[in-house]
């Protein structure tokens, strides 16, 4: 019965309150199994069910069933190089509380910075008066490739972790149930499901911070080439006599669109700003270089992946208006013909919490939504 009630909730969640007529054809239930599954959603409190405000109505007034949003609390989690962020989230990943600590990526323990993401998960759920053991599970996302069983991660070139037993590490700190992905994959889909991308076919998300990542989510699903879900758009080769990248190769996308190049090009030295690439425009030398290997490279992912959306996160998010402008009038010619009306650019809807959310997305996908509770 569990694939039924994740069906049920996953309708709720994507297209709102429902009738019962029309939620069990939407679900494609009889009417004997939709009954039995909702009563016992009704019983757990996850969904409710209210009179319709349709036109009056001889008889008993119709019901509509509504997911219940604050019936129950996931935790995400984003891993960057130096840099985590957690959340605590309601089932349609609104946050409720948020937090952030940096570490040092030259001597990256993982288990210091898993102790203190359990220690963030359960300074939030204090804060917001929740027993940490009651939330549904935690969603980690970590950068570098993960598992097919989503539990390890495999290669964190930026902060040196090789094969790292991530979900256990986790669950043994906190006491919930855990699952890992590609960060940027599950930044991608946050946005499928709660974003920009909702109902979008196919959303390639790409994010700038200390190298650059992608992350693909096809009908719904991430896109886990090899089964390791990572889509490695900043290792794309751009030339082969640039400068080394921290994957060994060289000249790779990330060398030339990536926060300490970037940071070159403007002329800065210490912490980031918000608007680190508009500062690269005014160096029109480095700005060339970063829109035509960027171009590039987005052609060559477009035309392999075929993406409806292309969403820009991190400092691609904070870009100015003209990137998109200079992106959206010439990467059209260097896509398919049946691409070029099709394909849109846009900004991440969730700006710098979009990594936290992430883990929520994942979480609430792989604990509540598949049905995996019943």
């Amino acid at each position: 019965m569990g694939i039924h009630h994740g069906h049920i909730l996953r309708v709720l969640r994507d297209e709102g309150p429902q009738s019962r007529a029309a939620l069990s054809r939407r679900a494609k239930l009889s009417a004997t199994t939709l009954t039995h599954v909702t009563a016992q959603l009704l019983r757990e409190g996850y969904i409710r069910e209210n009179e319709t405000n349709g036109a009056a109505r001889v008889g008993r007034p119709a019901q509509a069933v509504r997911l219940v949003a604050d019936a129950a609390r996931v935790a995400g989690v984003h891993i960057g190089a130096g840099h985590v962020q957690v959340a605590i989230t309601d089932l349609k990943a609104e946050p409720k509380a948020m937090a952030s600590f940096e570490f040092d990526i030259d001597s990256a323990d993982p288990d210091r910075v898993v102790e203190r993401v359990a220690a963030s998960v359960a300074g939030l759920a204090a804060e917001i008066q929740v027993d940490a053991a009651s939330l549904l599970g935690v969603g980690v996302g970590v950068p570098g490739p993960v598992d097919t069983d989503r539990r390890r991660a495999l290669a964190s070139i930026n902060v040196g972790w090789r094969d790292l037993p991530m979900a256990d590490k986790l669950e043994h700190a906190i006491g919930l149930p855990v699952v890992v992905e590609h960060n940027v994959s599950a930044m991608a889909l946050a946005e499928s499901r709660y974003g920009i991308g909702r109902g979008v076919p196919a959303l390639l998300y790409v994010y700038v911070k200390t190298g650059l990542g992608a992350g693909l989510v096809v009908d719904g699903a991430v896109f886990r080439p090899g089964g390791y879900g990572a889509v490695e758009l900043g290792h794309i080769q751009m030339t082969a006599d640039g400068a080394l990248c921290s994957c060994g190769n060289t000249g790779c996308l990330e060398t030339f669109v990536c926060e300490r190049t970037l940071m070159n090009a403007a002329g800065l030295q210490g912490a980031a700003p918000a608007d680190l690439i508009a500062r690269v425009e005014r160096n029109r030398p480095a700005w060339d270089a970063v829109t035509r290997h960027l171009t590039t490279a987005l052609a060559s992912a477009v035309n392999l992946l075929t993406p409806d959306l292309i969403v820009f996160g991190g400092h691609l998010g904070q870009a100015p208006d003209s990137l998109f402008e200079k992106l959206r009038a010439d990467l059209p010619p260097r896509v398919m013909p049946h691409m070029r009306d099709v394909l849109r650019i846009e900004r991440a809807t969730f700006g710098p919490a979009g990594g936290a959310l992430g883990g929520a997305a994942l979480a609430l996908d792989h604990f509540f939504y598949s049905g995996a509770l019943h």
